[in-house]
């Protein structure tokens, strides 16, 4: 049947195309084009009659294809080609009519097609004519009919001292909704070509725009991000370059301050997890230094739930997950040698901590101290993506994803170990950690522990400590080795220093020795025993 909708475009055009010139040819591509975008557009429409609840869906489905198959090149070429033939558009409204009945047949025969309609475009070879589109363009130039190119974007000429300032929150939640002109963020998560097209309409309409002048954070010496208490804004600014050095020297100076950076358009890219605007010609400014009002609307649609920092995870010494709650703890890793681009082998190292609850939660713990010292209804809000429900059946163990963007998706841990506490003693024994990354680069580090109460380590950038009653919170680089005193308690290698207590997660496989286990757990990572 796809076959005769080819073949009916076909025979509308046979009179047009040879009135120009008779070419063959052109005619046949044309004909297979035509015929695509027209079955695409039907079947979308009669599956909506059919199933008016699925319609959003299939909306997504025939903006990606449409995208994925040139459709703005389409656009332009038949629009060239009425011009240039009246009697064009009536032959194919004809020839339309009657394709609907022969799609209406084949739905009826194959109702299952709806549900699915992006395989059915994807599995039938005529319906990929981008190829053939691009070569009706080149043949269309020698029959006279001329296509225009895509219509230039001009963008509105607008100084700083005339714009008012836009909060980044409210800039991501314009360009959401400039986005959903074209289809949804959840469609573009399954159809790549869906979120190429969403990303190419909201450049142009803010190319269009011309200079944006946007509030935020400096998160880095290129980059800004609004922060607004335990949300951030969805969309982050990056400067690619600077009006001149002084404003780019402004701006790595202004790391953790709110300031206003003002530039043009480069490029946009979205994803569930947040998007980034490249802007070039990047200036930075206070607010005060502008001296212009901020944009007031509604922009609570452009916020999203900040990463957590470890310093705002970490709710301080036993104020997290009881131990009397916990069912088990369980630790899953794969360590993978592979090669990168120039032949250096390297680990593929993961790992992953998993605390399961006896109320049949789970939580994926990724921080260095000890799970019992989560900010557990923070985590909820800021991290819910590490939340789980559990199961266990047949000696398989499901997880099933509770929220976030990966809600109700479940993961299967293949072979977890088990763990427990270290029990309460002191020894003699050095644990190591070793990793070849990517390029060669090596790291090493290390835990020396003496019978005597002491342990040689490497300071990490966190540190959670209290002394009397306050929480002492460094971050930074990693510092040189320190040695200082050491106990263990539930999952905590606790480490006393100068008045400081730090807070490490510390765990060993429930089949290891003792007192010295062949591999340790620390802050998540495995520690060989060095012999």
């Amino acid at each position: 049947m796809k076959r005769r909708l080819a073949t009916l475009a076909l025979i509308a055009l046979m009179p047009v195309c040879a009135q120009a010139d008779d070419v063959a040819d052109f005619t046949a591509d044309l004909g297979k084009v035509l015929g695509a975008f027209v079955a695409t557009e039907l079947y979308v429409e009669q599956c909506n009659q059919r199933d008016p609840a699925g319609a959003p869906a299939r909306r997504d489905i025939l903006a990606a294809w449409s995208y994925g198959n040139a459709g703005s090149r389409y656009d332009r070429l038949i629009e060239a080609i009425r011009t240039r033939l009246p009697d064009f558009a009536g032959q194919v409204d004809t020839q339309r009519s009657r394709l609907a009945g022969l799609i209406q047949q084949d739905l009826e025969t194959n109702p299952q097609q709806c549900d699915g309609l992006m395989k059915v475009f994807e599995d039938d070879s005529q319906f990929s004519v981008e190829t053939t589109v691009g070569r009706l363009l080149r043949r269309a130039s020698k029959l006279g009919i001329e296509v225009p190119d895509a219509p230039a974007i001009v963008p509105r000429q607008r100084r700083v001292e005339d714009t008012q300032i836009l909060r980044l929150a409210a800039l991501s939640a314009r360009l959401e909704a400039t986005m959903t002109e074209i289809g949804s963020k959840e469609g573009a998560r399954r159809y790549r070509d869906l979120g190429s097209a969403r990303e190419e309409h909201a450049l142009n309409w803010l190319t269009a725009e011309g200079m944006q002048v946007l509030y935020g954070r400096v998160t880095k010496d290129d980059e800004l991000r609004e922060w607004r208490g335990d949300q951030q804004s969805a969309f982050k600014v990056e400067c690619d370059t600077f009006v001149n050095d002084a404003h780019e020297a402004r701006m790595a100076q202004a790391v953790g301050q709110d300031r206003v950076v003002a530039g043009m358009p480069r490029s946009l890219f979205d994803a569930h997890t947040g998007g980034k605007l490249r802007l070039t010609q990047c200036s930075l400014f206070t607010p005060e230094e502008i001296g212009r009002p901020f944009a007031e609307e509604d922009d609570s649609a452009g916020l999203v739930p900040r990463p957590m920092e470890e310093s705002e995870a970490y709710a301080g010494p036993n104020n997290g997950i009881a131990l009397e709650d916990v069912e088990q703890v369980l630790y899953e890793s794969s360590f993978d040698n592979r090669l990168d681009g120039f032949g250096n082998g390297y680990v593929e190292r993961e790992e992953a901590v998993y605390v399961l609850l006896r109320n049949g939660t789970a939580y994926r713990h990724d921080w260095s101290f000890p799970f019992t010292d989560l900010a557990v209804e923070r985590s909820k809000q800021r991290e819910p993506h590490r939340w789980f429900t559990w199961k266990e059946r047949r000696g398989k163990l499901t997880l099933t994803h509770s929220g976030g963007d990966d809600e109700g998706r479940t993961i299967e841990l293949e072979k977890p170990q088990s763990l427990r506490p270290m029990p309460a003693s002191t020894f003699a024994a050095s644990y190591y950690y070793l990793q070849v990354g990517m390029g060669g680069h090596r790291q090493d580090r290390r835990y020396t522990f003496s019978e005597d109460g002491t342990v040689t380590y490497q300071r990490s950038g966190f540190v959670a400590g209290n002394v009397a009653t306050s929480y002492i919170i460094v971050n930074g680089p990693d510092h040189a080795d320190v040695t200082a005193r050491y106990r263990f308690e539930d999952y905590s290698l606790i480490l006393e220093r100068d008045g400081e207590i730090e807070r490490h997660f510390f765990a060993v496989p429930e089949s290891a020795d003792n007192p010295l286990p062949d591999t340790v757990l620390v802050r998540g990572e495995a520690y060989w025993l060095d012999d």
